[in-house]
């Protein structure tokens, strides 16, 4: 029944700069759109979506670095080839369970993702 996470939620002061940022950075595409400031929906190539949300005056400009977008690939070593390419800062890679690695790094607006590559299933129920 649960399958997974759907989309993430994240305040940006320019929505739509940031989500063209993942556009041209990450693959991502905008699926949909609303408002003014808009409220922008991008989805990846294959699973997961992001919700840009406008920034709200009265919160704080303190980000929560515990906070993250994971962001599943295929190929672990050529996605952060292509992220250094533009430009990004990633961090070292580190292991993480089920033989996987994990490569943490940050978006135009500060907030914190990684990439996540697990050769194991780890959340099928086989």
């Amino acid at each position: 029944m649960f399958k997974g996470i759907e989309h993430f939620g994240l305040m940006a002061k320019d929505p739509e700069k940031l989500a063209r940022w993942y556009e041209e950075v990450l693959g991502f595409r905008t699926v949909f759109k609303i408002g003014d400031p808009p409220q922008v929906f991008i989805a990846g190539k294959e699973t997961g979506m992001i919700e840009i949300i406008p920034w709200e005056e009265g919160v704080s400009e303190e980000k929560d670095n515990k906070a993250h977008i994971a962001i599943e690939v295929d190929d672990f070593d050529a996605a952060v080839e292509q992220l250094r390419k533009a430009g990004v800062t990633v961090e070292e890679p580190r292991d993480i369970f089920a033989n996987g690695k994990a490569a943490f790094f940050r978006d135009i607006e500060d907030n914190v993702l990684h990439l996540v590559y697990r050769p194991e299933a780890v959340w099928s129920l086989d």
